[in-house]
Order: C-alpha cells, then sequence, then structure tokens
C-alpha cells in the first residue's frame, strides 16, 4: 500500500518558495530506501541530484502492528503530531558533512504546527498526510474537553466506551501510509529558498531517519487498551522518499556549474539541534519552590530562538498524547543572561507572559490552544471548573501537555546572518518551578529537559569541496 499523492496535491501543499527565473517543470521522484537496519530501527535515502529541491519534498511511513497474525487493533498514531513523533532522529548529510542533525523533531513541530494553523485546519486537512487531529472544544457545563465528535474518535451513548473510526493500525496490505514533508523533519529551510542539488555533482546528499523502538512513543488507543513497546513498528521496506524538484533548462544548469567553479555558491539556513538536561522534582514537596540552573554553551554561534520543554522518561500507553507531551511542571518563573546581561528586567512569574513569549519568537503567531492544555498552575486549578474524570479521560489524557516556552533571541534586522544574537558566553538559565499537583499531569517527577536552538548556519558549495559553518 502506498500514499494517494494526487490527494497530497489536492490540499494545495503547493511549493512556497518564490518564482525563479528561466524554471523549468516541477518533477516528483519517488525513492526507496538506500539502506536499512531493522536492529537499529534507521533507514536512508539518496537524494536525487537534479534541479531544486523544494518544501513540497517528504517521505512517506507506514506503521504496522508488530504482531503479524493479528486481525484487529485499536491502535492509531497520536492525534498530537501524528507519525512525525515516531522519529526519533533526523539527520541530512551532504558530502559525508552533516547538515541537520536534529532529535526528537516533532516536539519542535509542534509550536509550528499549533502556531501557524489553527486546530480546525489541523484536524480537517493535515491528518489525511500525518495522522494528527488534535481537537479541543468547551462542554456544554462550561469545562474544558477534547472534541470527540469532530475526530475520529467514536464514543458510545454513554459516553464511556471510545473506539476510533479511521487510521487504525494494522497489517501492511492495509494499514494507512502516512506522508511527512521535510520542513517538519528539521529542513525547514527550504520554505525560505530551494536547494541547487544540481551543483553537487558526483557528491551524493543523504537523509538519515532512525525510529523509536517503543512504539508508545507516538502511537495511543483511544479505547485505552494495553500498548506494548513492540506493539506496532514502521515497515521500513515500504518507506520512501518523495522529493520535488524544479526542473532547469540544461543551459540555465551548465552556466550555475561553471560559475561555481569560478566562484563557490553559499547557502545561508536557520537550523535547529537539541541541547539535553534534565529536572527532577521528585522530592520536592507540592506547593514547594524548586530552582533549577542550566548553562549552554553555544561556541560563539549566532542564535535566533531557544525554546524548551520537559518530557517524561517514562513511557506509558495512552489515549491520544503518545509520549509527544511537554509536561507543565506547575507554576514557574524564568530568567536568562545573554553574555553576561539578564535579557528580562526581571525574572518573568506570570503565566500569561511566560506563554506570550512562544508568540513572539512565531512571529506574533500565538499557540491555538485551550489554557488547561499549555499549563497546569494553582489559578487554572482554582479558578477553571475541571470536567469528571469519568466522562472525560481525553482530557486528563492531554491537560498540561503543550507546555513549550520558546524565547525570541532575534533582533530587527533581516536575513540568517545579522538578525540573531552571537553568544559570545554561555547562556545561563534560571528555571524555578513550583508543583501544584501529581496527577494528570504528575509534576512530582525526574524528566528530560530539551532545548531546541535555532542557529545560522552557512553552507558552502564549491567545484570540489562542501563545506558548512556557522
Amino acid at each position: 500500500m502506498s500514499l494517494d499523492l494526487n490527494e497530497y496535491f489536492n490540499l494545495g501543499l503547493d511549493s512556497t518558495n518564490n518564482p525563479i527565473e528561466n524554471a523549468g517543470m516541477q518533477n516528483v521522484f519517488r525513492t526507496p530506501v538506500d539502506t536499512s537496519s531493522a536492529n537499529l530501527n534507521r533507514i536512508t535515502f539518496k537524494f536525487p541530484k537534479t534541479g531544486l529541491l523544494t518544501a513540497d519534498s517528504m517521505i512517506t511511513l507506514q506503521p504496522i502492528l508488530g504482531d503479524s497474525s493479528a486481525a484487529t487493533s485499536t491502535l492509531t498514531p497520536n492525534l498530537v503530531n501524528g507519525v512525525i513523533g515516531a522519529i526519533k532522529r533526523t539527520r541530512i548529510l551532504v558530502d559525508n558533512k552533516v547538515l541537520v542533525d536534529l532529535e526528537r523533531p516533532g516536539l519542535a513541530e509542534n509550536v509550528k504546527l499549533y502556531s501557524r494553523h489553527t486546530q480546525v485546519e489541523l484536524a480537517e486537512k493535515e491528518y489525511k498526510l500525518m495522522g494528527n487531529q488534535f481537537r479541543t472544544q468547551t462542554n456544554e457545563d462550561g469545562t474544558e474537553g477534547f472534541n470527540v465528535a469532530d475526530t475520529r474518535i467514536v464514543k458510545n451513548a454513554t459516553g464511556n466506551l471510545t473506539s476510533c473510526s479511521k487510521n487504525i493500525i494494522l497489517q501492511e496490505n492495509t494499514s494507512k501510509v502516512y506522508g511527512i514533508p521535510l520542513r517538519h523533519l528539521g529542513a525547514d529551510f527550504l520554505e525560505a529558498a530551494s536547494l541547487p542539488v544540481f551543483l553537487l555533482g558526483h557528491r551524493e546528499m543523504i537523509l538519515e531517519l532512525e525510529f523509536f523502538a517503543d512504539c508508545r512513543e507516538y502511537v495511543c488507543s483511544p479505547q485505552t487498551d494495553t500498548i506494548n513497546a513492540d506493539s506496532v513498528k514502521i515497515n521500513l521496506a515500504n518507506a520512501e522518499l518523495v522529493s520535488t524538484h524544479i526542473v532547469l533548462p540544461p543551459d540555465v544548469e551548465a552556466q550555475e556549474v561553471a560559475n561555481m567553479a569560478r566562484q563557490p555558491v553559499q547557502y545561508p539556513l536557520l537550523d535547529t539541534y537539541v541541547i539535553k538536561g534534565v529536572v527532577d522534582t521528585s522530592t520536592t514537596d507540592l506547593d514547594k519552590t524548586k530552582i533549577e540552573n542550566y548553562r549552554i554553551n553555544f561556541q560563539n554561534r549566532e542564535v535566533h530562538n531557544l525554546m524548551m520543554c520537559s518530557v517524561k522518561n517514562t513511557i506509558t500507553g495512552t489515549a491520544i498524547m503518545g509520549n509527544q507531551f511537554a509536561t507543565s511542571l506547575g507554576d514557574e518563573s524564568l530568567q536568562l543572561k545573554v553574555n553576561g546581561l539578564n535579557l528580562f528586567d526581571r525574572p518573568i512569574s506570570t503565566q500569561p507572559m511566560l506563554y506570550q513569549l512562544t508568540t513572539y519568537s512565531e512571529d506574533g503567531r500565538t499557540l491555538k490552544i485551550p489554557y488547561n492544555a499549555w499549563a497546569v498552575t494553582r489559578q487554572s486549578l482554582l479558578a477553571y471548573q475541571q470536567p469528571a474524570v469519568a466522562s472525560s479521560g481525553e482530557y486528563y489524557d492531554y491537560r498540561g501537555g503543550f507546555h513549550y516556552i520558546k524565547v525570541d533571541l532575534s533582533n530587527a534586522n533581516s536575513g540568517v546572518f545579522g538578525s540573531g544574537t552571537v553568544m559570545k558566553t554561555a547562556c545561563e538559565i534560571e528555571h524555578s518551578i513550583t508543583p501544584r499537583t501529581a496527577t494528570s499531569p504528575n509534576q512530582k517527577v525526574k524528566m528530560d529537559v530539551f532545548f531546541y536552538a535555532t542557529i545560522s548556519k552557512l553552507m558552502t558549495l564549491g567545484a570540489s569541496q562542501v563545506n558548512i559553518s556557522y
């Protein structure tokens, strides 16, 4: 079974690149897996070196049941970011030099998905491609809840037993194939400018994907059935790279190759990578404050923004989220010291201001999620009526699971270089945490903290070599 490309292009997801002079036709290449390893859960692809690689390019993935004899299933991709959550690490290599190296791209994309799109757009369109379908509502009693009617989850008349009407994960011949655009896997620089892969010549450009061995990272069961680590796997043999290329006239390509021999071609881009940390509130009493301090050495790189989120390192089965869950830790305050100076006049301790930081980093586009999905704080527990657990299990499954804090470090300049902050000294982060609850979510636990930094990078294509610098 393969992805229906007609469905993809009917969604209007065409190229966002600016028109170019003397452009030729646009071709789509379907490239099979170059190498694969079931033991390492890893596959690689070689990009076709034709014309200009555009942002429409994507990979296709098919999740299938681990038990080849099973005929039924209640499992489906998580409703937050779909099959993106299955990818543990993405790497793009150009002439064996690392252009992109991003771990857990799904967490970074959640901010972009839910700030650049409304929940309606994601639930009605994107789910056909990626399998995500998260949508909330206000219940009749005024409480917040998960919108079952407009998603693929189905409840019976009593409102208790749930099932899934679409996107059920089954065997290879019946399980759906999903498509993930490369811009969701760390290659969002393709939205700014197409990559001239025809200039690579004999040099290879390779896409390497590593998947989670534990399917509970990206799979959920709305019926809350037991999910084992090996209940689902990615069908490595059926994966494809579907790349879209603008094919240039032969005389234009020949002229550009000749120009490259005299003057190397420079391709500036914004790249994102992860710095890992730990937060431990397991021994902190509720309503007591703990301060975590982090120190990140950016090695003189130009940083545009920094996002932080806390993720559980103990995985269990969930109803809708999988482990694509950025945990709210309670009431917080934040202060950053950049190049020896405090970024804020005083630590930001009001939760609306922390929420607004992400809006500034996304060019004024706010996260389109309700407050209880973003944070569980003293104010939210006191001011908002909470629905009954028995009939609103999906609400408690996502409550406090979209807690992303993204700090904008750019300035008023434009362009890749010169518009960020050059980190001449280590960045110091003071994060003050006051846990408020131990259930839905558990704020008294040891978790991983991921810092996603967006930096300036420059790839230089010469006649005989490729250089990547910061």
